[in-house]
């Protein structure tokens, strides 16, 4: 483990860290050097030292919404889960981005502000939400999009602010390699609080995560001939699949894994899904969900 201190901080950075236990699978490999900084200026260090080194940098959240190989992640993960804090003024809503985005939808309905409680029950932090554009319910968490601060891959600090060409459905403003640390969202004033917590409720009720299985998050965006979970199920790929995982039919753009299965196991699941909804629907998916190490292509 390495320890780095920039200004009056610390920087902790581990190598050969497991990330099985960080990723919403629970499988795949080490990361080479992994580290959670808690600061703009730990976040700032973190990509100097890997600038330095000549080290790839991966940025990820909690995890929810990553797939990482049994061969593990070169180079150095940053997870930007150390950053939290929440700021409402006025309508305006500024988490950074480490903060789940349940805990943001709980305390922006507790400081009577609405129009988040459709994307509730979707897991992960609130950054992971802007990254993959999070749509739930004919709600996308662009439309509440105000600013965000992010550092380039060089170091660089940056502010983008939302414009109408910035999102689409299910994509994101942000390039890779890009460290998002806070979010700005506005929000609707209203004094109907309580209604509106009782519709979060029961939006995650809808977003039900069955007992003892892990749950993937969405794993193909929405094509524009039909739903992801629709080609899915037409093409006959939910339920149970021969492997250790398998797209749910409850949620069949979900996929939920039984213990013991790999990170190759979830891959090749997705390349069937992927071969069987181009043969019989002639619809290309594209993946949702964040690849990261070495797979192999073959089925």
């Amino acid at each position: 483990m390495m320890t780095i201190r920039p200004g009056q901080g610390s920087l902790m950075i581990t190598e050969q860290l497991s990330m099985g236990p960080r990723s919403s699978f629970g499988t795949g490999g080490k990361a080479e050097y992994y580290t959670e900084p808690r600061t703009v200026d730990e976040c700032l260090s973190a990509l100097e030292l890997a600038y330095k080194k000549g080290l790839p940098v991966t940025i990820i959240g909690s995890g929810t919404h990553i797939l990482v190989s049994e061969e593990g992640i070169p180079g150095l993960v940053i997870s930007s889960m150390g950053l939290r804090g929440i700021t409402i003024k006025g309508d305006l809503l500024e988490a950074a981005s480490g903060e789940t985005l349940d805990n943001v939808i709980n305390q922006a309905i507790d400081h009577n502000l609405i129009g988040l409680e459709e994307i509730a029950g979707i897991p992960g932090t609130i950054a992971g939400a802007i990254s993959v554009n999070a749509t739930a319910n004919g709600k996308s968490i662009s439309d509440m999009f105000f600013y965000a601060d992010y550092l380039s891959v060089k170091g660089e600090v940056h502010r983008r602010p939302y414009y109408h060409d910035y999102f689409r459905s299910q994509k994101s403003a942000f390039k890779n390699g890009e460290l998002i640390t806070s979010i700005a969202l506005r929000l609707k004033p209203s004094k109907a609080s309580a209604e509106a917590r009782v519709r979060k409720e029961e939006y995650v009720e809808l977003m039900f995560i069955p007992p003892c299985r892990r749950f993937s998050g969405e794993i193909f965006r929405d094509p524009e001939e039909m739903s992801a979970a629709d080609a899915l199920r037409k093409a006959g790929m939910t339920g149970p699949s021969g492997v250790r995982a398998e797209f749910s039919e409850y949620q069949p753009n979900s996929i939920f894994t039984y213990p013991g299965c790999t990170s190759a196991e979830i891959y090749s699941l997705i390349l069937r899904a992927e071969r069987e909804v181009k043969e019989k629907l002639g619809i290309e998916l594209e993946r949702s969900i964040t690849v990261l190490g070495s797979f192999s292509e073959k089925l």
